[in-house]
């Protein structure tokens, strides 16, 4: 019997800064070993990812894929095995709104219980920069095997 693949999610407020750069992160440090997407809560209307977003992957050497920000619905959830709410707001929104879901869910900075991923969309280009590189950071800690 051939194993399906595992499913990890990134979740933050629009699909739009966070979530898809942490989507191609993995994507690119995994390679074909997961299945990766990201959504938020309330995307962005528009097409695409922040462009500092994609300023990041390309200084980082990160290939990234075309990215269309989608809203988080049941089908999401049910494709996906883990679900990482990028910070604790998404987190406790995901519990309230998706309480079936719950023991997919993990704070996607479970192991750095000090560091905050604060939604960058506002934020100076310094600031955002310091953003994606937690993200980074974090991403970078992951292992396979506790992702499958």
């Amino acid at each position: 019997m051939i194993e399906e693949m595992r499913s990890v999610s990134f979740v933050c407020l629009a699909n739009y800064c966070r979530s898809p750069v942490a989507e191609m992160i993995l994507k690119n440090k995994f390679k074909n070993s997961l299945k990766v997407d990201s959504a938020g809560i309330n995307p962005m209307v528009s097409a695409g990812m922040d462009s500092r977003s994609v300023d990041y992957l390309k200084e980082n050497n990160i290939y990234y894929e075309i990215h269309n920000p989608k809203k988080i619905d049941k089908n999401f959830l049910n494709s996906s095995d883990v679900v990482f709410a990028m910070d604790a707001m998404v987190l406790m929104h995901l519990n309230k709104t998706y309480k079936n879901f719950r023991h997919k869910y993990k704070l996607f900075t479970y192991k750095q219980r000090n560091l905050q991923i604060k939604d960058p969309y506002e934020l100076s280009d310094e600031e955002y920069k310091n953003v994606m590189d937690k993200i980074k950071f974090v991403v970078d800690s992951f292992q396979l095997e506790e992702l499958c």
